[in-house]
């Protein structure tokens, strides 16, 4: 597109991308990547892209006060923090004009927003990660593809991973090096457990005969934490793992814990993977649960279980529903290993097992639902309204989605409280939210 070679704009937004949003001349939307709102910046390559218009960050002409030099060497070419160039309080507030521009634009709601709740040390917080092998002259590499390309970067120390694991991302580059079997391990999966220090490893690989004995063995000697290693086969290249687990040494599972909740995890639970910012938004679940003690619970997208297992101790009942069989019989067992016998776990889709069970079932007194980015099924959402559940937390990971479902819930008769945003992802642009929505009588 042509434009001047120093084409200013005033970024007056945020994008869930974490782009800076800004005007042309001609009143055209443009997204860029590093602005942040308040700059008066100077933009070049304006190109469209899915019928948007992006343009690269030439120069900043008046900075946001709060704009920092990212202390990531590999910020500019890994693209998985959006948000380093901003302060920890800059990235909340960011965040929290996400979600209101979201609410406001898309669910044309006056619902109000809270402050996001962020964390006090924004780094090391992962507790899981999943890094390419990319072998280039006959060496190993670990890292990230950049975003929306196949550039790779290598994640060498990592700043959202511990010590613990970097130096084992870096030491386990020359052993699969050594075993001149670079090429067949697509992926390295690496769970650590905040709570034990245990460390979970599995290698994601397309060969179903995968074994590399001595690589395990070696890694089992040398590291006393890695307390279990798995091997995943890979069927479809555009998945991050594939249905089947082959367990090669060690434990089947580790322990981790968010607050008083401790859960075992197999290499397929899903686990939110900030332990600290979990706990901040289990507790505001909690606190707008008002639980009796006798209430009947029913926890929609439940994964293994842990906000409703959060929750049972103050519960009646406690109802959990998953579509993977893995999660939900996680579920099970961590419910028996804390003693808990108020607590049924379901494996179906949701939006299929809610009709049937509410044919013969009275509503539950409230309901947990935590689905994934593209949000609620329209047929989840018409059964929950026609059930009249006089309360339904939603627990979001897309502030879009999220004013979408809150809309079509307030046009029926639910009137949402106020939206918590919690930053379980500093330094980039994902928040969660947590809103309770109230059947008006």
């Amino acid at each position: 597109m042509d434009l001047a070679s120093d084409t200013s704009i005033r970024i007056t937004g945020i994008s869930h991308d974490g782009e800076g949003v800004g005007r042309l001349d001609d009143g055209r939307v443009v997204f860029v990547a590093g602005a942040l709102p308040g700059e008066t910046v100077a933009i070049e390559n304006i190109q469209k892209e899915k019928k948007r218009l992006v343009a690269s960050l030439k120069a900043i002409h008046r900075a946001h006060p709060e704009r920092v030099q990212p202390p990531c060497p590999a910020y500019d070419r890994c693209g998985g923090c959006q948000l380093q160039h901003a302060s920890a309080g800059l990235q909340g507030d960011l965040k929290t004009l996400q979600v209101r521009d979201a609410v406001s634009r898309i669910g044309q709601l006056d619902t109000p927003v809270l402050p996001t709740l962020t964390m006090a040390d924004p780094w090391r917080y992962r507790n899981k990660g999943i890094f390419h092998v990319n072998e280039a002259g006959g060496q190993a590499r670990l890292g990230f593809y950049s975003a929306r390309s196949h550039d790779f970067v290598p994640a060498s120390g990592c700043l959202l991973f511990s010590n613990q694991v970097n130096t084992l991302l870096e030491d386990l580059e020359g052993r699969i090096t050594a075993t001149g079997r670079a090429g067949h391990i697509r992926k390295v999966m690496v769970r650590e457990s905040k709570a034990t220090g245990d460390l979970m490893l599995a290698f994601i690989t397309e060969d179903q005969a995968f074994r590399l004995p001595r690589l395990v063995e070696g890694l089992i000697a040398d590291y006393p934490a890695l307390t279990s290693v798995w091997h995943n086969v890979l069927t479809n290249p555009r998945l991050a793992t594939g249905r089947a687990w082959h367990h090669l040494a060690g434990r089947e599972s580790i322990q981790d814990a968010i607050g008083h909740l401790t859960v075992s995890l197999s290499p397929a639970s899903f686990f939110q993977v900030n332990n600290l910012q979990a706990q901040v938004l289990y507790d505001e679940v909690r606190a707008r649960a008002g639980l009796t003690g006798q209430d009947h619970i029913l926890d929609l997208y439940g994964g293994i279980g842990t906000i409703g297992l959060y929750l049972a101790d103050r519960a009646g009942r406690l109802t959990g529903v998953e579509s993977v069989g893995e999660a939900s019989r996680d579920a099970k067992a961590n419910a028996q290993a804390l003693g808990l016998t108020n607590t049924h776990f379901v494996t179906a889709k949701a939006e299929a097992w809610l009709p049937r069970y509410l044919k013969d079932q009275p509503s539950p007194d409230l309901t947990i639902v935590d689905p994934p980015r593209k949000g609620l099924d329209p047929r989840l959402v018409d059964t929950l309204i026609q059930a009249a559940i006089p309360r339904i937390i939603y627990v979001s990971c897309n502030p879009a989605t999220l004013a979408r479902d809150l809309k079509s819930f307030q046009a029926q008769g639910y009137q949402p409280g106020p939206i918590q945003p919690v930053d379980l992802f500093p330094q980039t642009a994902h928040v969660e939210c947590v809103v309770l929505l109230e059947k008006v009588k």
